[in-house]
């Protein structure tokens, strides 16, 4: 068995179901039966940017036309959302092209760094949106609820077309997918209110309808922003993804193994797991300890996909 297996420094690659539904009923787990789900990532979020920045600049032109305050927050969200694209797309673009003898893990990190960014954003924007909504209620103004209605509606659909998009292609297992995908989501929920807003004041000409579909599109954004910042605070905290418990109990399930003396699981980025350890074993079973060590890095990496495994002895 090699040991280099259990030392890789880069994300264990998602199983191509279709393809691997044959071979594991063989027994077979080769490497052709997996595949790196950033490339399709790739082109999904080049499409969904290319849509989304397309509509923004739409919708901001007739937010300003009509004076709707949630047709111009839902404007805001969508530059939220092509900024947010456009982040994950270059954090992908780096972690597949840069490298850098001090980068030991590469820059899959940035994929964190990419998501906790992506909530502050959304948060900023529920902060704006909260202000707007109130300086609207103290200065309440004349809406063009139709020209507000037909531009949210072509909003809507092509929010749904990337949310679509984004939901079949992209993997949303990886929060670097997933942060930008939440804010598509959002918007697509916000759109919704705009149209029901529009809707209302164009038949009863109830204009503060406009003022309360804003806040509750920044009460939307507060949590998805809050969602998404603390994924990744507990990834950039070195927080363990995975139970200590169950992975201390594997270990221990080595007669081997007297002790576990020191134990830490971080994650990297998706699918990129990292421990490192300290068991105490007997000195009559030192000999056989790289045997011990490969035994425990193979259980943790097919139980709790830990792809890079470090263990040290020490002995009574």
């Amino acid at each position: 068995m090699d040991s280099a297996k259990f030392l890789l420094h880069e994300p264990l690659l998602r199983k191509n179901h279709t393809d691997c539904a044959h071979s594991c009923s063989n027994g077979a787990h080769e490497a052709h039966n997996h595949f790196d789900a950033r490339k399709g990532d790739k082109k999904v979020l080049l499409i969904a940017f290319s849509a989304t920045s397309a509509m923004m600049i739409v919708q901001f032109i007739y937010a300003l036309l009509s004076n709707s305050l949630a047709l111009l927050s839902d404007t805001l969200h969508m530059f939220s959302d092509a900024f947010a694209l456009a982040l994950s797309f270059l954090a992908i673009l780096a972690t597949q092209k840069l490298q850098s003898p001090q980068k030991t893990f590469g820059y899959f990190r940035l994929e964190i760094l990419v998501a906790f960014i992506n909530g502050l954003t959304i948060l900023l924007a529920a902060g704006f949106v909260s202000y707007e909504a109130i300086q609207k209620l103290l200065n309440p103004s004349e809406i063009d609820a139709k020209t507000m209605l037909i531009v949210a509606c072509v909003g809507f659909l092509v929010n749904v077309f990337v949310g679509v998009l984004m939901f079949k292609g992209a993997n949303l297992d990886n929060i670097n997918m997933k942060s930008a995908f939440f804010h598509l989501l959002s918007d697509l929920l916000s759109s919704v209110g705009v149209i029901i807003g529009g809707v209302i004041v164009y038949f009863t000409k109830f204009y503060y309808i406009d003022t309360i579909l804003g806040l509750i599109i920044a009460l939307l954004l507060l949590r998805w922003a809050l969602i998404l910042i603390k994924q990744s605070v507990n990834v950039l905290l070195e927080s363990s993804p995975i139970d200590m418990q169950k992975v201390s109990q594997q270990i221990l399930i080595n007669k081997e193994v007297e002790q576990i003396l020191d134990l830490h699981i971080s994650q990297i980025t998706h699918k990129m797991f990292v421990a490192t350890m300290h068991i105490r074993i007997n000195k009559e079973n030192l000999n056989e300890f790289e045997s011990l060590s490969k035994k425990i890095a193979s259980t943790l990496y097919e139980k709790f996909d830990i792809g890079h495994c470090t263990i040290e002895p020490s002995w009574s």
